[in-house]
């Protein structure tokens, strides 16, 4: 079985919560149903950084293609309809 990307395991817990979640909300949420391994001691910083890459209107260098997040007020992240 594959293992699930960061990405992959927000978008299970946004989905499941049904309303915009904060990158710690989602990072804790991971962590409590073991969705996802972290090698890192940042791991909120990682989930963070995982949802920006796929966030509608961030545009960098480091940025994916495909959108599948959009940032709502108060820092809080949501799946893309």
């Amino acid at each position: 079985m594959k293992e699930r990307t960061i990405a992959e395991a927000a978008v299970e817990v946004l989905k499941a919560a049904k309303e915009p979640m904060t990158a710690a909300e989602i990072t804790q949420v991971i962590l409590d149903k073991g969705l996802y391994e972290f090698n890192t001691q940042d791991q909120v910083g990682m989930v963070r950084r995982a949802i920006a890459r796929r966030c509608e209107g961030y545009e960098r260098k480091d940025s994916m293609p495909d959108k599948i997040f959009e940032k709502r007020p108060s820092s809080k992240y949501t799946v893309k309809n």
